[in-house]
C-alpha cells in the first residue's frame, strides 16, 4: 500500500489540476507545488480559497473543527503562503504604513509618523484609532516616511510580493510545512513581509546547508530586521551617536551565532528555541566585538545570570546630580563596567551580555514610588522567564515596559508571560490561528456569519488568545449586534479575571457600550470597579482608568465633580501609584485645567498630590514635580 499511494496521489493531482482545482482531501504532492508555480501565486490562492471556504467547519463543544485536521491545515498554510506572495506590494506597503501614519492635528494635509519604539494610537479601551491609511493608498509615499520606518535601501516596487525573492527559493519554502507553520504563527500585522522575504533569502543563499537546522533563527532575523529599530535604541538615556553600530551583514551575524552554537559556546542550543524566543537574542545591532567582549568577561550562567546587573557599579553621585544621560564617551560594555553607571546602564549591560551568550533578554523600564527605574529579564530555563533582575520590590514597580523587537512596539512583562511558553505552542493554538485566518478570509469575502463562526471557534479553542476575542468583537461590531457585544464583553471579563490588563480592557469597552447606550450609572460603576480592583497590585491600570474619567469630566466642563473625583482618587492612589499617578493623572489634569483657565483648581491638584504621594526629595518625581509647578 505504501508504494501505491504516491502514484495514486500523482494521478489525483494531475486530474484535479486539470480541472483548475486541487484535491484538498489528500496530502499535497510535488506535482501540486509544480502546478502552483505554473498557475502563479495569486491564481493558486484564488483557486484554493473557495475550496477551503466550502470545506471549512468551525469547532464547538460537540465537534472538532477543520483547522484541527492536519491535512486541512496544511492546505490552508499553502493557501496563506500563495496569497501573501500574490499580494501586490503597494497594497501591503499601504497596509503597513497605514498603521503608523496619522493625520497631523495642526495641518489637515499633513501626516505624522508614529516612530519605532512608540505605541500605536489607541482610545481609552485599547482599540486602535483610525490612521491615515486612506491617504497612502495608491499614492507615492513620501521618502521621509519610508526612511523613518523601513530599512535603509528599501525601495518600493510595483508587482507582487513574490518578486522580492527567487521562485525556486519561495517554492522550497512552500514545500516545508514546518516553516510555513512557524512563519504564520510568528507573523504579526506590524511585520513587513517584502523585506522579511528578502532577509530570509539572503540568509539562505549565504548558508544554504544550515537553514533546515536553524530555520527558527533565520525567521527571527527576518522578522526583527524587516524595519528600522528605534532611533533611541537601546534607551533614551544615551545619545544615539555614542552607541556603536553593527559592522557586518545579517548573513555574517547569523553565521557568527551558528558557529558559536555549533561549538557549544552558548548557554542555549539555539536550535531548540522558537523564533518567538530567539528574537530576544538577535535584537542587538552592535559590533561583533561587543558580543565577543561579553562572552569573554561575563561568566555568570543562566541560574545566576541576574547577578550580571551588579557587575556595573551604581554611580550614586551621578544620580544625585541628575546626570541621567551617559557622558563617558562610547557606549561600550567595557566602558560601562569601567566607569559604572545608573540603572539604565546596568540593565543594558546585562541584557546585551545575555544576548552574547545566547540567552533571550529584555530591557525593562517602569514607574515606582520615587519615579522611573530600569532592570532586565531573561529566559532562565525552558518556558521560565525571570523578569525581576535588578527590580526593587520596595519601590512598587507594578509593571515593566519593554519593546518587542519584532515590531518595536511596547510590551509589558505581564504580556510576555501570558503569550509565551508551552501554552502558546499547544496544537489547539495552531488550530485557533487557522480559525482566525479563515475569519479574515470570510470577512474579505463578505460572509459575515461564517466570519463570526470562525472567530468564535478560535475563542473556543484558545480562550487565552486575545486576537481571537478581538476578531469576534470586530465581527459583532460590523454586524451592529449590541446585545451580543455586551455578552462577549462579560464573557471576556470573566475569562481574563486573572490577567488584569485584559480584564480592564474589556471592562472599559463594556463601560463605553453602556455609556453609548445611555446607561451612565452602569458605566461609572464599571470604571469605579476598575480603579478599586487594581489600586494595590496594578496601580498603572487604576491610574489609567482614573485619568480617562477625569479627562472626560474636565472636557465636559464638569469641574466641581472632577475636583471631587480627584480628591478621592488622590487619597487612594497617590501613595501606591507613584510615577504612574504623576504621569497619568497629575500632570495631564494640571495641564488640562490650566488650558481651561482653572488655575486655582490646578494649584489644588498639585498641592494635594505633593502631600499624598510621599516621594523622596531630589528623586526623579520631585524634579518633575517642581518643573510642573514652575510651568505656569
Amino acid at each position: 500500500m505504501r508504494a501505491i499511494r504516491p502514484a495514486l496521489a500523482v494521478l489525483l493531482a494531475s486530474v484535479s489540476v486539470g480541472a483548475a482545482e486541487f484535491d484538498i482531501s489528500r496530502v499535497p504532492t510535488v506535482q501540486d507545488v509544480q502546478a502552483i508555480r505554473a498557475m502563479g501565486w495569486s491564481a493558486a490562492a484564488e483557486t484554493l480559497e473557495p475550496q477551503l471556504a466550502a470545506a471549512y467547519k468551525p469547532s464547538h463543544f460537540a465537534q472538532a473543527g477543520s483547522t484541527g485536521n492536519s491535512l486541512f491545515r496544511q492546505w490552508q498554510l499553502i493557501y496563506q503562503w500563495c496569497r501573501l506572495l500574490g499580494t501586490p506590494e503597494p497594497e501591503m506597503l499601504s497596509a503597513y504604513l497605514g498603521r503608523r501614519v496619522v493625520q497631523s492635528p495642526d495641518d489637515p494635509r499633513g501626516l505624522l509618523v508614529i516612530p519605532p519604539g512608540l505605541p500605536l494610537p489607541t482610545d481609552a479601551t485599547g482599540r486602535l484609532l483610525p490612521t491615515a491609511a486612506d491617504k497612502l493608498a495608491g499614492a507615492r509615499v513620501p521618502p521621509q516616511i519610508l526612511q523613518a520606518l523601513l530599512p535603509e535601501g528599501y525601495t518600493p516596487q510595483d508587482g507582487a510580493v513574490a518578486l522580492r525573492a527567487k521562485e525556486d527559493f519561495l517554492a522550497g519554502l512552500l514545500s516545508d510545512p514546518e516553516f510555513l507553520r512557524e512563519f504564520f504563527r510568528q507573523l504579526k500585522p506590524d511585520d513587513f513581509p517584502p523585506v522579511a522575504l528578502t532577509r530570509l533569502e539572503q540568509l539562505y543563499r549565504a548558508h544554504p546547508g544550515r537553514m533546515a537546522e536553524y530555520r527558527s533563527l533565520a525567521l527571527a532575523y527576518a522578522l526583527v530586521y524587516d524595519q528600522r529599530p528605534p532611533a533611541h535604541w537601546p534607551h533614551h538615556q544615551v545619545a544615539p551617536e555614542a552607541v556603536p553600530e553593527m559592522d557586518e551583514s545579517l548573513a555574517d551575524r547569523f553565521g557568527f551565532y551558528v558557529q558559536r552554537n555549533d561549538a557549544r559556546k552558548l548557554d542555549y542550543d539555539l536550535r531548540r528555541l522558537t523564533a518567538e524566543e530567539l528574537k530576544f537574542v538577535i535584537d542587538a545591532p552592535v559590533p561583533r566585538s561587543e558580543l565577543e567582549w561579553a562572552a569573554k568577561n561575563v561568566k555568570f550562567g543562566r541560574s545566576q545570570f541576574d547577578r550580571t546587573f551588579s557587575m556595573v557599579d551604581y554611580d550614586q553621585r551621578r544620580a544625585e546630580r541628575g546626570d541621567f544621560v551617559w557622558n563617558k564617551g562610547r557606549y561600550l560594555l567595557g566602558n560601562i563596567e569601567l566607569w559604572g553607571g545608573i540603572c539604565t546602564d546596568q540593565a543594558y549591560f546585562a541584557s546585551l551580555a545575555g544576548k552574547a551568550r545566547g540567552i533571550p533578554t529584555l530591557y525593562f523600564a517602569g514607574q515606582g514610588t520615587d519615579g522611573g527605574h530600569a532592570w532586565f529579564g531573561y529566559l532562565r530555563g525552558a518556558d521560565k522567564w525571570e523578569l525581576d533582575a535588578g527590580r526593587f520590590i520596595n519601590q512598587n514597580y507594578t509593571v515593566g515596559q519593554a519593546l518587542d523587537p519584532q515590531t518595536w512596539l511596547p510590551i509589558t512583562d505581564h504580556e510576555l508571560v501570558q503569550f509565551s511558553g508551552r501554552a502558546a505552542r499547544q496544537p489547539k493554538v495552531d488550530a485557533a490561528l487557522g480559525d482566525l485566518a479563515m475569519a479574515e478570509m470570510f470577512a474579505r469575502r463578505g460572509e459575515g456569519e461564517a466570519e463570526l463562526a470562525a472567530a468564535a471557534s478560535a475563542v473556543h479553542l484558545a480562550p487565552q488568545m486575545v486576537a481571537a476575542w478581538e476578531a469576534q468583537e470586530d465581527a459583532l461590531r460590523r454586524a451592529g449586534d449590541r446585545e451580543a457585544l455586551r455578552a462577549l464583553y462579560v464573557k471576556a471579563i470573566d475569562n481574563f479575571s486573572r490577567e488584569n490588563d485584559l480584564k480592564v480592557r474589556y471592562q472599559a469597552r463594556l463601560a463605553e457600550l453602556e455609556r453609548d447606550g445611555g446607561d451612565l450609572r452602569v458605566a461609572e460603576r464599571l470604571e469605579d470597579r476598575m480603579i478599586a480592583d487594581n489600586r494595590r497590585q496594578r496601580t498603572d491600570l487604576s491610574t489609567a482608568a482614573a485619568a480617562s474619567a477625569l479627562s472626560r469630566l474636565i472636557a465636559d466642563g464638569n469641574y466641581d465633580k472632577a475636583m471631587r473625583e480627584y480628591r478621592s482618587l488622590a487619597r487612594k492612589l497617590a501613595g501606591p501609584g507613584g510615577g504612574n499617578f504623576f504621569y497619568d493623572v497629575v500632570r495631564p489634569t494640571v495641564r488640562q485645567l490650566r488650558a481651561a483657565g482653572r488655575d486655582k483648581d490646578a494649584e489644588a491638584v498639585l498641592k494635594q498630590a505633593r502631600r499624598e504621594m510621599g516621594f523622596e526629595p531630589g528623586s526623579i518625581i520631585d524634579r518633575e514635580f517642581r518643573e510642573l509647578e514652575a510651568d505656569q
